[in-house]
């Protein structure tokens, strides 16, 4: 009789307990939905993030292989970088992408990396003008600075005036013909040059300046002077003229000047004859 006692209570407290609770005392417990994709705890579509080979990290998005797919373009795709990204060669020596995809580790730095380039140097910009990288890392057109900027000359180029003649640009900007160099710019005029006196005679210009109509023949007419003359040279020297017009200053003493001969020397006389110079200068 004692235990049915016991079990009539066990089943009534029981009872009693199950009917007191309804759904709204029971404690909301959070279920949280597996990930489309466990490995990485997210899901397709999640932004992801990941190391490229470079070890620099790089965003992507998970796509329905639940990998972190990369939705950046790269200039190096196959390594996943930009130019001027900073890495490290086979060796660890740090370096930047270069535009050939290889990690350059040139040992200075560049001014503008992304172009591997400095402020200054030589560049072509997009129309193909010559031009120098500027402080923003732009190709600036070079700017030619003219005297005479209508023209794109400067004063003292060369140039031809309208009637084709050369000459130099002057400091008007105007093409002025080269001005002639004349032994005697008075008469414009250069020694040997043929002339005529005021008796209307014809000569040559002489040394002087003056319109000679001496009949002799000299060896050398433009400086009326003969082969052994003494002469001076352009900075005083003494010597003779020269076979070939010229002043002569070296030291050789000739027995014979006129004819830059020594006596015994072999010679060929007016007859093709061959013989030797005689005491006399002639040819024996």
């Amino acid at each position: 009789m004692k235990n049915n006692f016991i079990y009539l209570c066990g089943f009534f407290l029981c009872f009693f307990l199950i009917t007191s609770c309804n759904n709204e005392d029971i404690d909301e417990t959070l279920i949280t939905p597996e990930s489309e994709c466990p490995a990485l705890g997210l899901n397709i579509g999640d932004i992801c993030q990941f190391n490229n080979p470079n070890g620099l990290p790089v965003d992507g998005i998970v796509n329905a292989d639940c990998e972190c797919e990369v939705v950046v373009t790269f200039d190096c795709p196959s390594i996943e970088a930009n130019v001027g990204d900073a890495c490290a060669d086979s060796n660890g020596n740090p370096g930047v992408i270069n535009n050939d995809c290889d990690c350059s580790t040139n040992a200075l730095p560049y001014d503008c990396p992304a172009i591997q380039a400095y402020f200054g140097d030589a560049c072509t910009d997009a129309n193909g003008a010559a031009g120098t990288i500027d402080m923003n890392c732009n190709c600036t057109p070079n700017t030619i600075v003219y005297d005479c900027p209508t023209i794109e000359a400067n004063f003292g180029d060369a140039c031809n005036n309208p009637n084709g003649i050369a000459g130099t640009i002057d400091m008007n900007c105007n093409c002025t013909s080269n001005p002639i160099v004349y032994d005697c710019p008075t008469i414009e005029a250069n020694f040997g040059d043929a002339c005529t006196d005021g008796n209307g005679a014809a000569g040559t210009i002489d040394v002087n300046c003056d319109c000679t109509t001496n009949t002799s023949t000299f060896d050398c007419p433009s400086i009326q002077a003969n082969f052994g003359d003494t002469c001076t040279d352009a900075i005083g020297n003494t010597g003779i003229i020269d076979q070939n017009c010229d002043c002569a200053t070296n030291t050789i003493v000739f027995d014979c000047p006129a004819i830059q001969a020594n006596f015994g020397d072999a010679c060929t006389n007016p007859n093709g004859i061959a013989g030797t110079i005689d005491t006399n200068c002639n040819c024996t």
